[in-house]
């Protein structure tokens, strides 16, 4: 199954992603090639808001795209990409009432409802909005919350949001460490935890940082927790929320227990084995390696 990509601003002229359709049009290619078959445009509503412009635009530049791209796909036979709606809404009190008022665009029209908290503290109504989010039949898709200070140094408090309902969706350059040494360690912590269902591009334009590219980020995902996961995270997952269904969380073993021997007088020696190259470099050359043969099997 081709990667799907929740969480993207791809739109032009609605809040700081493209200006033009042409970018916008670049930036879908630019998915496409990479192996994403569907995007979700998710622009700010906060910067919809102050420029007075409604949801109708987001959908008729969304069939706009869509048609170009179709029309595109056909003339330079080039992969296929199709854009799906939905809105990205700050995590505050405001929230619920927006919903009741029926101006809420969710995910491809779905119960799913992409929500980002702030990058520092998080405020004490958080666990409440959540709560009236939920009590009003929506799920909460919680953006980059490894960017969040308060879950990077709490991941539990994330375990208990996660066990309410809420879905947590990882940013690809939190991955890759674009965000950041703190977002790339939370975001590893959340996967390997098993409290991540959704790995997104974030993009905002084709340039490296928020660029559309989703393979080096599964590549690292692949050598954190396996192919399989890493398949769930960026393929079968999203596409389980825009078909309306709520993705599992596979189970994590539990650890063993290691007990802890006594001293004993006699100490094996430790024998060390030069490698010219660290074990960072070899999954990095390993993951570029996977990349080129999925290209060359692509073309």
């Amino acid at each position: 199954m081709p990667r799907v990509d929740i969480h993207a601003h791809i739109l032009p002229g609605l809040d700081d992603g493209p200006v033009t359709v042409e970018e916008s049009l670049a930036m879908a290619r630019m998915a496409a090639r990479d192996g994403t078959e569907v995007i979700v445009a998710t622009p700010h509503y906060r910067d919809m808001e102050l420029e007075h412009q409604t949801s109708r635009i987001v959908r008729e530049l969304a069939d706009t795209i869509n048609a170009a791209l179709r029309s595109d796909s056909v003339r330079r036979n080039a992969p296929s990409v199709r854009i799906f709606t939905g809105m990205i809404y700050k995590l505050d009190t405001s929230l619920p009432d927006l919903v009741d008022s029926e101006n809420a665009i969710t995910l491809n029209r779905t119960r799913f409802l992409l929500v980002e908290p702030p990058y520092n503290r998080l405020p004490a109504y958080v666990e409440d909005v959540i709560g009236r989010l939920l009590t009003q039949r929506l799920v909460p898709v919680l953006a980059h919350p490894e960017r969040n200070v308060e879950f990077q140094r709490d991941p539990k408090r994330l375990q208990v949001l996660v066990n309410d309902g809420v879905i947590v969706q990882i940013a690809a350059g939190s991955i890759t460490g674009e965000n950041g040494t703190a977002a790339r360690r939370a975001a590893e912590q959340f996967i390997r935890r098993g409290i991540a269902h959704v790995v997104s591009s974030e993009m905002h334009s084709q340039r490296s940082l928020r660029s559309p590219i989703l393979s080096e980020a599964f590549d690292i995902v692949t050598d954190l927790v396996g192919e399989q996961e890493a398949t769930d995270l960026f393929e079968d997952n999203p596409d389980m929320i825009l078909e309306g269904h709520s993705p599992q969380l596979r189970e994590r073993p539990a650890r063993p227990r290691i007990r802890r021997l006594r001293r004993s007088w006699m100490r094996v020696p430790q024998v060390s084995v030069y490698n010219p190259f660290s074990e960072r470099t070899q999954r990095k050359w390993q993951r570029r390696l996977r990349r080129a043969t999925r290209l060359t099997n692509r073309g």
